[in-house]
């Protein structure tokens, strides 16, 4: 019977859903649920419901009809999500079967199988669910399908049967839609025709079916707002009365009125406290809401709530209704007050409204009003258990009691009677109070039954199952009557809609479905996801661990695609949880099976997983060092540990756990499929790729400091904080370095960087090299050194493209090397790395450098003022390399860019070069400018405490001649624009009050002429052999072989500017800086090398 009445309802609810709406209400909320919920309800009706609801939940567009006509309808229930809740309530009672040996029972081992079955049944529901969302968004999952090996068992007969019954068993989506049209009524064809030939002659209208949606989800928040809000104000109202009468004013539940408030506390007599109900019903008659001698008493003035009390009673229909269930209906809405001057009020009121209603009952009110006060002491009387059965009132002592209250008269002693009959057979009580001793009854039963060992039947003749159907028959009548009382309540005949109703329901057909997925995912998320993690964590059958894990999947997915970051990440971090990467413990066949569900994700969805990225990285981290020691291989970890005695050592019972746990994965977690989590970042966006790297770079990071766990564990593994005198050793934690995830970083930028456009790898390197460098410094030598390594084999496969003129790639890319360089805490051998770094990319792929030209030079100058002798040997010596060998591909010859050399050699005019070969142009230029700033930084000005050897201040002085002579020869050209003379360090910087051409030359020669100025100004004591001063000496002497050599390239205003702003300073400040005594004046010109020429010696300068 009751499989043929679901498969009729379902026909009903697929055919007549709109004509059938409160109907469809009323089955759902209050017999399906209430089947699912009641503890006494047969197995087999449990199965039944939680397949009519899988069927129903498995068409994606009757799924969204539900949610759109009830959780997007104010005065509709939420059908939708109390059916996630109630199955994701019984699908959380999973347990592995219990075995019928020892104390259990076999009664108990079935009733542990039927729950089994219940929960793996509404676990599938849930699945169910998150397919139709699938489906509506086209998503990988959608059209996938259970198992169904077991075709012959009764579940899976039950649901084909369904399935064929209600036509859900049909997958093509063409086929669905057009048979959408056959579920319309008839009186709704004609206008469902006339929308569907205005979608084929107007495109317009998906703009249109996009604003429903949107206004349905609109409606659906508020609310949802709303409901959120209310349940505020229930707390409010039951700790302070006026404070949440406030609240609910001020939310606009109700008006500050006194007729609109009762209506609140009447409709809502179910939800709110019933005690405060009470509170406000019988407060004082000159009571007040608001303060104010003027104001309206049904504004809140005095006598506000003595109005509230008449409005509220006002909606009572006592009708027809006998007196004592009249009164046992006024008390069912609130709980009466415990001073007899309130009962007084309320009771008054109550008798006036039920004389008013049956004016034949009673001659008066005050007959109505006395004898309702001593039902109430009956009721007390009789069901008060402190009172003893021989001193409770009798049929006789109630008759006294009531004589002569019907105006002088006695009321029929058969009215009397039946009244007293009653209540002793039936007590009022709320509904609250009912629950709760039900469930103390059932507690001390299940106490009582615990103590004996022996079986109950054998005692008291009837088993626990007959109690149980006997409960649940009871429990059905009360469905029955109470569903029976609903369709009577129904305002008008509702089997044919309203024309309102019939064009909301015209509105919600045209909503597609995967226009509201994303609220009804977050209706779903929160239940769903404790549900899922506590079968996951409890339960060991195979199909329910399949199931959980088909559920996170989906749902990560579903939440990734909607943009719902928040569910997205408790799913994932839930799930890396449950690898059990995090600690260290015996790992089960669930546990595996949940690694290979996360990397399979982060295969599949990546794109969409943002920061959810780092507890995946976290775990292939961990996976990494497990397949070491399931490799027999020495762990990464200990061949970087040197010299780091704090980090703590694996115990044997430890080792020998991770070694088995290893080659468990390592046996179940194919390789190649960690490989591919970071090969798959190619098909990445640049928004997910950017994504995908800041995590890794994260893990990195934590790996690096000894901290892997801490995500996906909530444990960080950091040391304990130092006490006392202790010295903080290293900042790492106790797992010690490892660089497994920057080998991986190694590996995707090798993947990424010639396939991605150079402005999008531009933005995703920033983060990587300033990774890169951070590394580059750290305290621990091998890591530090693969780092650097990493950055040069990197930067060979980048510079192996040529750049673009105007691009500043190379200058990006290779910056890191010039960050590891300038840090204060970086030691001796890596910046001796770094330089050889430098050489070795230099002396290999120099022809293809163009803005990393830059990089390099700053690097040569940083390694000048080096405290080490070895760093500023080195720098020179590559400065050295690069004027011997590779000076041409710094500064080009060729004819294409600087432009053909005329017969009085004077190069091309600018007017004739393109744009690029300007460009071109200017930054050989710059290029040219950076490396004679490189060679003169190596000529010391400034005293320090470790100076330079003179040495290599007068190597790199010699330099300057070089430099001159490919000047003065035009192998090196100015600039065509750009000159400036403000901002010393910036291109084109040159004297002003020259000419454009005249600025323009001597933009190249001007770094060269003040370097060696600055030389003259050195106030280094500088001796060696004997002879002092020898860096002003040096520079003083290739100053003037300079302009001796090329003098004649400069013109008046040239010389002049050279005088003024370098010679003539440059000799004054020198002069001015040296205080030692003047031994001798001499000079040369250029054509007399002694002073043979002055007629007599030149007197000494005053002392």
């Amino acid at each position: 019977v009751a499989h043929l009445s679901l498969k009729i309802f379902l026909l009903l609810v697929r055919k007549f859903k709109t004509h059938l709406k409160s109907e469809i209400e009323v089955f759902v909320a209050n017999i399906f649920l209430r089947v699912l919920e009641s503890p006494n309800s047969p197995f087999e009706q449990k199965v039944l419901v939680l397949e009519a609801l899988r069927a129903l939940c498995a068409d994606p567009q009757m799924l969204t009809q539900l949610f759109l006509n009830y959780d997007c309808d104010f005065d509709a229930v939420n059908l939708y999500k109390d059916i996630v809740h109630h199955v994701t309530r019984i699908s959380a009672k999973a347990c592995a079967p219990t075995s019928a040996t020892n104390a259990s029972s076999h009664a108990t081992k079935k009733l542990a199988d039927q729950e089994l079955d219940l929960s793996r049944t509404g676990l599938e529901v849930l699945v169910v669910i998150l397919r139709s969302f699938l489906k509506s968004l086209n998503l990988p999952g959608g059209d996938d399908v259970f198992d169904e090996s077991d075709g012959s068992s009764s579940l899976s007969l039950l649901r084909q049967s369904l399935k064929i019954d209600i036509g859900l068993d049909i997958t093509d989506a063409n086929v669905a839609t057009s048979n959408r049209s056959s579920d319309i009524s008839l009186d709704r064809k004609e206008s469902v025709e006339v929308d569907i030939n205005n979608n084929s002659n107007n495109n317009g209208n998906a703009p249109e079916q996009s604003d429903v949606a949107g206004k349905i989800v609109d409606a659906f928040d508020k609310k949802r707002t709303a409901q959120q809000n209310f349940e505020i104000g229930r707390v409010k109202f039951k700790l302070s009365l006026k404070g949440g009468l406030s609240f609910f004013i001020e939310s606009e539940f109700c008006k500050l009125d006194a007729k609109d408030l009762a209506r609140f506390l009447y409709e809502n007599s179910e939800t709110l406290d019933k005690t405060q109900i009470g509170e406000v019903l019988g407060k004082e008659p000159d009571s007040a809401f608001v303060k104010g001698e003027d104001a309206d008493p049904e504004k809140g003035g005095n006598g506000f709530f003595v109005r509230v009390l008449s409005h509220y009673v006002d909606m009572m229909e006592f009708t027809d209704i006998q007196f004592d269930d009249a009164i046992r209906l006024f008390l069912s809405g609130f709980r009466l007050p415990g001073e007899a001057q309130k009962i007084d009020r309320i009771m008054e009121k109550f008798a006036e409204r039920f004389t008013r209603q049956n004016d034949k009952v009673f001659p008066s009110p005050d007959t109505a009003f006395i004898l309702g006060f001593s039902v109430i002491m009956l009721n007390t009387d009789l069901h008060n258990p402190s009172i003893k059965p021989e001193r409770r009132m009798t049929i006789e002592s109630f008759l006294r009691n009531n004589k002569g209250i019907a105006d002088g008269g006695d009321l029929p002693v058969e009215f009397l009677t039946g009244i007293f009959n009653r209540i002793k057979q039936k007590p009022f009580s709320l509904k609250e109070d009912d629950e709760a001793r039900e469930k103390v009854n059932k507690d001390n039963a299940s106490t009582f039954d615990s103590l004996f060992v022996f079986d109950t039947p054998t005692i008291f003749g009837s088993s626990a199952e007959e109690k149980k159907r006997e409960k649940f028959r009871k429990e059905r009548e009360e469905m029955m009557a109470a569903s029976e009382q609903l369709f009577k309540k129904r305002p008008g005949d509702k089997n044919y809609p309203r024309k309102g109703s019939q064009e909301s329901a015209n509105r919600y057909d045209s909503v597609s479905p995967a226009d509201v997925v994303k609220p009804m995912f977050d209706v779903t998320w929160g239940p769903l996801i404790g549900t899922l993690s506590q079968v996951l964590e409890s339960s060991t059958n195979e199909m329910s661990i399949a199931l959980c894990l088909s559920g996170f999947v989906y749902s990560i997915r579903l939440s990734s695609h909607s943009g719902m970051s928040l569910a997205r990440n408790t799913f994932v971090n839930s799930l890396a949880k449950f690898t059990t990467l995090g600690s260290i413990k015996e790992m089960k066949s669930k546990n595996i099976e949940c690694i290979r569900t996360l990397l399979s994700i982060a295969i599949i969805d990546g794109e969409y997983l943002g920061e959810s990225w780092s507890p995946i990285l976290q775990c292939i981290s961990q996976l990494g060092r497990l397949h070491l020691f399931a490799s027999g291989l020495d762990s990464e970890d200990e061949f970087l540990q040197t010299g780091s005695p704090h980090l703590t050592k694996l115990s044997e019972a430890t080792r020998e756990m991770e070694e088995n746990n290893g080659k468990a994965v390592l046996a179940a977690v194919n390789e190649v499929l960690i490989d591919k989590v970071f090969s798959s970042s190619v098909t990445l966006s640049a928004r997910g790729v950017v994504s995908f790297i800041e995590q890794l770079i994260a893990v990195s990071d934590a790996e690096i400091l000894g901290d892997t766990k801490k995500g996906i564990s909530g444990v960080s593994s950091s040391p304990a904080p130092k006490t006392g005198n202790q010295v903080a050793v290293s900042t790492h934690g106790t797992e010690g370095p490892r660089i497994f995830s920057l080998q991986r970083l190694v590996e995707v930028a090798d993947y990424n960087m010639n396939i991605r456009p150079r402005l999008t790898w531009s933005q995703i390197w920033e983060s990587m090299g300033t990774h890169f460098a951070k590394v580059g410094c750290n305290e621990n030598a091998m890591v530090s050194m693969f780092a650097i390594d990493a950055l040069r084999q990197l930067s060979f496969k980048f510079l192996e493209k040529p750049e673009l003129t105007d691009f500043n790639f190379q200058r990006l890319f290779l910056k890191p090397f010039l960050l590891i360089m300038n840090n204060p805490g970086s030691r001796e051998d890596i910046k001796e790395l770094v330089l050889r770094c430098v050489d070795n990319i230099i002396r290999t792929l120099a022809h293809n450098l163009r803005s990393g030209w830059k990089i390099f030079f700053s690097i040569l100058m940083l390694s000048s003022s080096d405290p080490s002798v070895k760093i500023n040997t080195l720098g020179l010596a590559i400065l050295q390399r690069l004027l011997d060998e590779h000076l041409d591909d710094l500064c080009p010859l060729s004819a294409t860019v600087d432009g053909p050399v005329t017969d009085n050699g004077e190069d091309q005019t600018e007017g004739t070069l393109s744009s690029s070969e300007r460009s071109q142009r200017n930054a050989n230029a710059e290029d040219f400018v950076g490396l004679c700033r490189a060679s003169l930084s190596f000529v010391q000005t400034e005293e320090s405490e470790k100076p330079l050897p003179i040495g290599l201040s007068m190597r790199a002085l010699c330099h300057t001649a070089c430099y001159a002579d490919l000047i003065a020869d035009k192998k090196v050209l100015p600039p065509v624009s750009g000159c400036q003379h403000t901002d010393s360090m910036a291109p084109g910087f040159t004297y002003e009050g020259l000419s454009d051409d005249e600025a323009l030359e001597m933009a190249i020669w001007r770094p060269l002429l003040d370097g060696l100025a600055a030389g003259m100004c050195s106030s280094v004591s500088s001796i060696s052999g004997g002879v002092g001063c020898l860096v002003q000496r040096g520079s003083a002497m290739a100053l003037r072989a300079i302009l001796l050599r090329h003098g004649e390239v400069f013109s008046v205003p040239q010389w002049s500017a050279i005088l003024n702003h370098v010679i003539l300073p440059a000799v004054q400040i020198g002069a001015e800086s040296d205080s030692s005594q003047v031994i001798q004046i001499s000079s040369e010109s250029p054509s007399v090398s002694s002073l043979d020429f002055v007629g007599e010696p030149l007197a000494l300068p005053p002392p």
